[in-house]
């Protein structure tokens, strides 16, 4: 490996930190908001919005379209107690990431062209796979009430 190359690497860990420090501090956040039924309906109507702007624009968030639209969708029912069958914890995981995701302005911000979003595909890529199997238990119950 060069100097080159363990430079790249370190900056990529710390990078990764800032990262996860920001999206600590947006779990905390989550945490805060989801005690207000109207405040967490705010963040997500801001999100959805911005997830369908950004979609035509980027094709990091274009790829991971679904998977936030799923992410809002399982709060949005959490939030209305029409689907209460997941954990809290992932439901305070699952927010934080959305509202990394909200938020313009994060470790890569948002209005740098092609790589803003780099980050907040990242956090949303780590969330989606720490709680998979509670999405695909929202999943099965989704299709249980068609």
């Amino acid at each position: 490996m060069s100097v080159n190359q363990s430079t790249d690497v370190n900056e990529v860990q710390m990078d990764q930190e800032k990262i996860m420090k920001e999206y600590a501090k947006n779990t905390k956040e989550a945490e805060e908001t989801l005690k207000d039924a109207k405040k967490t309906e705010e963040k997500l109507n801001e999100g959805v919005n911005k997830l369908n702007d950004v979609s035509k624009k980027s094709n990091i968030i274009s790829k991971l379209f679904e998977d936030l639209k799923l992410l809002f969708e399982v709060v949005g029912a959490w939030i209305k107690g029409t689907y209460k069958e997941i954990p809290y914890a992932t439901i305070v995981a699952i927010f934080g990431a959305l509202l990394y995701f909200i938020s313009p302005i994060d470790v890569i911000p948002d209005f740098i062209p092609v790589i803003g979003y780099i980050d907040d595909a990242f956090v949303i890529g780590l969330t989606i796979k720490a709680v998979s199997h509670d999405l695909e238990n929202y999943k099965e119950w989704k299709l249980a009430q068609a």
